[in-house]
């Protein structure tokens, strides 16, 4: 083998590797910035849905103004002054205790509050965490892609 053509095979060699790690970098900066990308989207999606979900929970129609927690507690003094308690829990025809009807709607009413305000304050939780989560996310710097 002469030297010119050690010379040619050895320009192949190297440019073929200059082409394989240019290749190899650009497919890993963009499979980061796509991965990157879909996590915002699905933080977004969740936060959305959370924000929608005590939104609806609630009831409550100007909840801008409103924490969380002030949220929650505004659920919970509406679910403690029901419009009908007997509309919903109709009293049975016969009673075997010795309780008569108002006082198993009262239990009952309150087993229900007791279980919507353990609700309401689990997902005011989870709406904190991803909040932080998400004012965390927007303080990092983030890579944009141009074509």
């Amino acid at each position: 083998m002469s030297v010119s053509e050690l010379n040619e095979l050895m320009t192949y060699v190297v440019e073929g590797w200059m082409l394989f790690s240019a290749g190899f970098i650009s497919t890993t900066f963009i499979a980061f910035v796509s991965k990157r990308i879909q996590e915002d989207i699905q933080a977004a999606a969740i936060a959305q849905t959370e924000d929608s979900n005590l939104t609806l929970s609630s009831g409550v129609t100007d909840t801008e103004d409103l924490t969380v927690t002030e949220a929650v507690q505004a659920v919970s003094t509406q679910l403690a002054t029901p419009s009908s308690p007997t509309a919903a829990f109709p009293a049975p025809s016969t009673l075997n205790d010795s309780k008569d009807a108002t006082e198993i709607d009262t239990e009952i009413d309150a087993e229900t509050e007791a279980k919507e305000t353990a609700r309401l304050e689990e997902v005011a939780a989870v709406s904190e965490k991803l909040a932080k989560e998400k004012q965390k996310q927007s303080g990092s710097s983030s890579v944009s892609v141009s074509t």
